[in-house]
């Protein structure tokens, strides 16, 4: 068994095609083929469904492709200690970032990181909480901005306290707008993104409630709900970081939730064998310089669970 066999392995399983995995490992197609089969040979075991469209592997072979992930990440952390890269901010990092922080966060201060650390290439994605943290875990992803904490045996280097507020256009029977929370006529991101399971919390409501019944809208996008919640005449909860991206007709429908003040704490995740600490003390400083001084302390502010 050989470092370059469990690459190929990885890689077939990430690209689902032999010919892909052939072309970014820079072999020959029969070169990958061979040796996959010599590590199939060696385990005594098949770790591909070859006649699947498209190539899957088998439940043998998603434990080993799981080890594997696990091996060449440490050895990876390996060779950037002997190189000395800990310190260093240049190479390649991939960093996952949830929706619901990603279109307000990464604006405020990506150029500018870019401009100071050229030599850092930054491959972004943006998915939920839970890939987030899986993909840490196999090896795919670097570093994750997400909500915490997390419970998980993964690092959690604190950022900010981001303040949840109210916002509305729910109308009383006099015609003004409703400042309170009012779970009946609340409009939620679809299940699987943090900040709703927090709106749940928060509003001690049932899992998937909607404004109706008749209704079901599954979108990540805060967005769209909120633009849902003005035209149908409801309300919805939003990230103080998202007020600066409303015009100014929809800042007037924004209310601040009763004392204690709801908040959700943002924060840099990674794995503990993780080796590139100048890339995350950078990182950590880069977007501490965007963010307002008094979002740094909690201040007698509620931190809600994911």
């Amino acid at each position: 068994m050989t470092i370059t066999q469990l690459e190929y392995i990885v890689a077939l399983d990430d690209l689902k095609s032999f010919s892909k995995a052939a072309d970014f490992c820079c072999v020959t197609q029969p070169s990958l083929s061979m040796q996959i089969q010599k590590l199939e040979s060696e385990l005594n075991i098949v770790l591909f469904n070859r006649k699947d469209k498209p190539l899957k592997a088998t439940l043998q072979g998603e434990e080993i492709i799981r080890q594997a992930r696990v091996i060449l990440k440490e050895t990876a952390t390996l060779k950037e200690l002997s190189k000395g890269w800990s310190n260093q901010v240049s190479g390649n990092v991939r960093i996952g970032v949830i929706p619901t922080i990603a279109p307000y966060l990464m604006p405020r201060f990506l150029s500018g990181f870019q401009l100071k650390f050229p030599e850092l290439h930054i491959n972004i994605s943006e998915t939920t909480t839970s890939n987030i943290v899986k993909e840490i875990k196999e090896g795919k992803l670097d570093i994750g901005i997400l909500v915490t904490p997390l419970g998980d045996q993964l690092i959690e280097k604190h950022l900010y306290y981001e303040e949840l507020y109210l916002y509305s256009n729910l109308r009383l029977a006099s015609g003004k707008i409703c400042k309170m929370v009012e779970p009946e006529n609340l409009w939620l991101l679809e299940e699987g993104h943090c900040l709703s399971s927090q709106i749940n919390s928060i509003c001690n409501l049932k899992s998937g409630q909607t404004l109706s019944s008749r209704i079901t809208y599954q979108t990540g996008s805060l967005e769209t709900i909120v633009r849902i919640a003005e035209d149908a005449g409801g309300q919805t909860i939003i990230p103080e970081m998202l007020y600066d991206f409303l015009d100014s007709n929809k800042q007037d429908h924004v209310f601040a939730l009763p004392f204690p003040k709801p908040v959700r704490e943002v924060s840099l995740v990674y794995s503990p064998s993780y080796a590139r600490k100048g890339i995350i003390q950078a990182l950590h400083e880069e977007i501490l310089s965007v963010i307002p001084e008094s979002w740094r302390e909690l201040n007698k502010r509620n931190i809600i669970p994911i």
